[in-house]
C-alpha cells in the first residue's frame, strides 16, 4: 500500500469518513526532516497493512492544518474512526512512528 496524497477535496472521504485508522503527514515544501520522513511512511505503509498513511501539503492547504491545530511541520496526526486521537510533532524514529500509528505507544 502506498501513501495517499490528500487534497482538500478528498481529505473526508479518505481521513474524516474512513472507518480505521489513518495517519497523516502534514508537511510543507523546502522541510528538510518531512522529506526524510518520505520513505520511512512508504516503508510503514507497507509494513502495516491495518494502517492508512496520507500525506498533505500544510501550505497548499492551510485552513484544513490549522483546523487541526498543526503549527508546524513535519506533523503526523493519527485517526480513528475519523476522530483526531493523537499528534507527534517533528522527526522521529521509525520505531516511533510505527508505535504511534499501531496504537501500541497508547
Amino acid at each position: 500500500m502506498s501513501v495517499v496524497e490528500l487534497t482538500k477535496e478528498n481529505f473526508d472521504r479518505e481521513v474524516t469518513e474512513a472507518s480505521g485508522r489513518v495517519v497523516v503527514d502534514f508537511w510543507t515544501p523546502g522541510c528538510g526532516p518531512c522529506r526524510a520522513l518520505d520513505s520511512v511512511l512508504e516503508e510503514l505503509a507497507n509494513a502495516c497493512p491495518d494502517v492508512r498513511f496520507a500525506r498533505m501539503n500544510a501550505a497548499a492547504f492551510p485552513d484544513v492544518a490549522w483546523a487541526f491545530e498543526v503549527a508546524s511541520a513535519p506533523t503526523l496526526v493519527r485517526f480513528e474512526g475519523g476522530v483526531p486521537t493523537g499528534r507527534l510533532v517533528g522527526l522521529t524514529s521509525a520505531s516511533r512512528i510505527e508505535g504511534f500509528a499501531t496504537g501500541a505507544d497508547v
